[in-house]
């Protein structure tokens, strides 16, 4: 996957399993790209299953979009006893003070290691300092709906582009499986690469509040 505009180039690599969500793509093509999505993700299902599913990616796509994701995936998986395990990856920039990426790591460390319920460890990856922080939370139900918990897993990565930080968020269900996840998601952070676009002309000007769009497209 990847995502380049005016100031930067941002490209990674998700492992089978995860199927891309086509953010950022004309209408006229959205819908044969989401039914070929649906198409890999039910390739023994039916039309309905199809169908339906491409429905809800629909309105997910167009949510996640206006909200400025790069990019977004979803996973799917048999576990051992034949069930199904799934999750939730998406990518975001956030801007942040145009500081060195070691500060802007330290100062993300020391700030999430405050809050409860929160483990988080430093880690370097190829592209540099980076945050990964694992947590839980759940969802009210009501009426016949049940409470849902689900745990997050979180890459922070201070981009070398300053002023920027890459947020990769996975998010699941499926407790029993979080070494796993936690271990794809280090993969993901592993394969990240964050750098200035051939045309940035001051890269290294902090963003504009809200500007994630006009610089990452």
């Amino acid at each position: 996957m990847a995502a380049s505009a005016q100031s930067v180039s941002l490209t990674l690599d998700t492992p089978e399993g995860f199927h891309e969500l086509p953010l950022h793509l004309p209408p006229d093509v959205l819908d044969a790209a989401l039914w070929e999505l649906t198409e890999k993700i039910w390739p023994g299902g039916t039309e309905f299953q199809r169908e339906t599913t491409a429905l809800v990616y629909s309105d997910l796509t167009a949510a996640l979009a206006a909200d400025s994701v790069l990019h977004a995936s979803v996973a799917f998986y048999e576990t051992e006893d034949g069930a199904a395990s799934t999750a939730h990856l998406l990518v975001r920039a956030e801007a942040v003070d145009p500081d060195a990426p070691e500060i802007v790591a330290a100062s993300l460390q020391e700030g999430l290691a405050l809050e409860e319920h929160r483990s988080v460890d430093r880690v370097d990856l190829p592209c540099g300092p980076a945050v990964l922080s694992l947590h839980a939370t759940e969802t009210e139900g009501s009426g016949i709906l049940p409470s849902l918990e689900f745990a997050h897993v979180e890459l922070y990565v201070p981009a070398p582009v300053r002023g920027w930080l890459v947020v990769l968020a996975l998010s699941t269900p499926c407790f029993a499986d979080l070494p796993r996840y936690t271990g794809i998601l280090r993969q993901i952070g592993e394969s990240l690469a964050v750098r200035p676009a051939d045309q940035a002309d001051d890269s290294s000007e902090a963003p504009e509040p809200g500007g994630v769009r006009a610089v990452f497209g």
